[in-house]
């Protein structure tokens, strides 16, 4: 079984370094199944086995299990080491262990090795019952599908009735997709890591040329190989070669590789470059360890999933059936699964209106990033099995954290700490809120507002965030919360999906007014719209004074603030009338009390309440 460096892309050697082998030595399981497995191919699986491993203790109650479902050429092998083998490191070893992101002081992790897979359970190592000879390529094609559908037998074996999580990372995280489709009832939370809907062209060519590496070799023999005593290595190690190249960043190739030489211009075709030679040297490593018909079966296994299919291709409606929680991650320089997939993932589940929050981490790792160190990405993991685990432990989990926060570009979040009573500004919102509406909170900060007016009015909604500290917060917080910069709009949300839009303390960082007040009325109903005024007497004064102004509604001094655009409450209500918008309601308060007299000099933030006229 290949070990975590083999497992992962381009950057294994910096993290092994510093793996803490904190869960110590484990050892593999295994469970046989002789009730019959109908698969997605038409054919059955009359008795299979799995191979897992699992960690941490399961509870009385058995609600504190995770499944953590592995990638492409990964195993079961997740976390720890084995005794005769401490090189041999689990592939997830720096995210599962006693006080890590998932921690098993908490929580009874599983880690399952996937049917066709060659590291233990059924597959085309296997012997077929039926001949008494390996199934080579006879073993039958396998789907997602097929993998969770045997997974869920394992639980039942192991008493779960239902996960507290499924995670997983690329073809991972696919199957924690299907997880909460198929079984909605069995699965509490999904976290979708670097991960797709389905392949896009592009991968599925990839996968085809690596699968047409291995068919053509000439000691493939139609995958009967092992009978003929060869294997097909050539074919392998370019398949792996091609995997590898995808699954770095064009920027941390460079900084990895660049055109260094290994010992100058040989003018020949050996490998020159460093780059090539580390080509060969993991594809060599992983021809000797990987069985070829696995690798065909696994990459059909990714071309082949795709859960709208079913719907037409409507992704929100494959996610109707779905009850769970939502976190969807996903890295900026990764190409094999861009973020732009995973925003596809998060519009689906919105336009459901599913429990979801996502966030996109600025890492310059490629696809491999998921299995390596950034620390906003293993917070924001470890914040959310934080939360899943205070609700198992019957903690504190509905108030939320309250951060200090002052305004941000582009996404604003409340200036100054939370006071214990009511904010006058959330109150003045809470109550032209109706109950029950569908609330979008533009620059949601920790979620704060979110959390009150679901508390006080009964909303559901989603908040939008682009500072890793705010979402980092809202996640903590429990808010559905969406990473992504206003400053690109609000493709995400489909039109009149909510019925009141709030911009809280956020417009004046924003570049573009015309641009978020026209999405605004386009994804909502109403608009609500904060903002301190710049014609406060006190900013005059400092003005006067000959300085910029500071004060705790703007809170920067000049050559740091992110605002770019400050106006007063004459400003705005010109701005609205100019742009065709009824005023509904309009709340100036200063010191947090209503300003009923000259609001434009007396007023220190400005609240309005409008719509298109």
């Amino acid at each position: 079984m290949p070990s975590f460096a083999e497992t992962t892309g381009g950057a294994e050697t910096a993290s092994l370094a510093d793996t803490d082998r904190s869960v110590g030595a484990v050892v593999e399981e295994r469970m046989a199944f002789d009730v019959p497995l109908p698969l997605a191919c038409g054919r059955t699986l009359d008795r299979f086995e799995l191979v897992y491993e699992t960690y941490g203790r399961l509870n009385d109650e058995r609600t504190n299990a995770v499944l953590v479902c592995h990638a492409l050429n990964a195993s079961h092998h997740v976390a720890g080491y084995y005794a005769g083998d401490p090189d041999n490191v689990g592939w997830w070893d720096n995210m599962i262990g006693p006080g890590k992101p998932l921690d098993t002081g908490r929580f009874f992790v599983v880690g399952v090795n996937n049917l066709g897979s060659c590291f233990g359970s059924t597959g085309p190592l296997s012997i077929d019952p039926a001949t008494g000879k390996p199934y080579g390529a006879g073993f039958p094609l396998v789907t997602v599908e097929d993998w969770v559908d045997a997974q869920a037998q394992l639980a039942d074996r192991l008493g779960i009735a239902r996960w507290a999580a499924v995670m997983g990372g690329s073809l991972g995280g696919m199957q924690a997709l299907d997880w909460g489709i198929r079984y909605p009832d069995r699965i509490a939370s999904a976290l979708v890591i670097a991960a797709a809907p389905n392949l896009s062209a592009e991968n599925i060519a990839f996968n085809e040329v690596a699968r047409q590496a291995i068919l053509t070799d000439p000691e493939f023999f139609e995958g009967d190989f092992e009978a003929h005593g060869v294997k097909p290595r050539r074919g392998l190690r370019v398949a792996r070669m091609i995997g590898h190249i995808t699954y770095l960043s064009d920027a941390q190739m460079e900084v990895k590789f660049g055109r260094h030489l290994r010992d100058g211009l040989n003018y020949s075709f050996a490998p020159e470059f460093q780059i090539e030679s580390y080509l060969r040297h993991q594809g060599e490593k992983f021809a000797e360890y990987f069985d070829a018909n696995t690798y065909l079966r696994i990459t059909k296994a990714l071309d082949y999933f795709d859960p709208a299919a079913r719907h037409g291709g409507d992704l929100a409606a494959a996610f109707a059936p779905a009850t769970c929680r939502f976190l969807v991650v996903s890295f900026t320089t990764d190409w094999r699964f861009p973020v732009a997939r995973s925003r596809e993932i998060v519009k689906a589940l919105v336009k459901s209106r599913r429990d979801v929050a996502s966030v996109e981490i600025d890492a310059p790792h490629g696809h491999d990033a998921f299995l390596l160190d950034d620390p906003q990405y293993h917070a924001v993991v470890r914040a959310w099995f934080e939360r899943i685990a205070a609700t198992l432990e019957g903690g504190p989990t509905a108030g939320p954290v309250r951060t200090a926060r002052a305004p941000r570009a582009p996404s604003a979040a409340i200036a100054g700490t939370v006071p214990s009573a009511v904010r006058a500004d959330w109150a003045t919102i809470g109550g032209w809120v109706p109950r029950g509406a569908q609330v979008l909170d533009l620059g949601c900060g920790d979620g704060g507002l979110l959390a009150y007016l679901a508390a006080t009015r009964g909303t559901g909604g989603y908040g939008v965030e682009i500072d890793d500290a705010g979402v980092l917060a809202a996640v903590r917080n429990g808010t559905s919360v969406v990473q992504s910069d206003l400053e690109r709009g609000l493709a995400g949300f489909d039109d009149g999906a909510f019925d009141v839009v709030i911009l809280s303390q956020t417009l004046q960082a924003m570049r573009r007014i015309e641009t978020i007040v026209a999405e605004m009325f386009r994804v909502g109903r109403e608009a609500v719209v904060t903002f301190p005024n710049f014609g406060y007497w006190r900013h005059r004064l400092q003005v006067m004074r000959g300085r910029m102004p500071v004060s705790p509604s703007l809170p920067y001094q000049w050559y740091d603030t992110p605002n770019v655009h400050l106006c007063t409450v004459a400003d705005f209500d010109a701005f609205l009338r100019d742009h065709g918008c009824q005023v509904i309601d309009r709340v100036v308060l200063a010191h947090g009390r209503r300003v009923g007299v000259a609001p434009n000099l007396a007023g220190e933030l400005a609240i309005y309440r409008f719509r298109r006229a």
